[in-house]
């Protein structure tokens, strides 16, 4: 006996969506805004970019290629390809790429709280 429960869901691929002075973004499976019990998963790219927010759900972030740095609670913590960074609920976090990371974010679960963008801003590169 099968149930929809008990099925696998297949979710598109979609592209980035273009958007003027923010780092690339692409929703793979996108959270629910009045809250979630599964992850909600992203694919970000950073090309000489710096990007700071606050979430109240936990954030793990999948290096797929390049480098990225996070600091969160005063520590900055340093992660190329095959590499986590987890960041806290409640934790500002700062993500930069001097030059390129992508990355696989996994964000939840959460009560539906909305997360606040801090900053952005390109990175002078050498």
């Amino acid at each position: 006996m099968s149930t929809a429960a008990r099925t696998p869901t297949k979710y598109p691929k979609a592209g980035f969506v273009p958007r003027s002075g923010l780092p690339n973004c692409r929703s793979i499976i996108a959270p629910a805004s009045e809250g979630w019990t599964e992850p909600a998963l992203f694919e970000w790219e950073l090309r000489g970019e710096a990007w700071t927010d606050e979430h109240p759900h936990s954030e793990y972030n999948y290096v797929i290629d390049g480098q990225l740095f996070v600091e969160a609670g005063g520590v900055t913590v340093e992660a190329g390809a095959g590499e986590v960074v987890h960041v806290p609920p409640g934790a500002i976090g700062k993500y930069w790429a001097p030059v390129y990371a992508r990355m696989l974010a996994i964000y939840g679960p959460s009560d539906g709280g909305a997360s606040r963008k801090l900053g952005y801003e390109k990175l002078k590169t050498a």
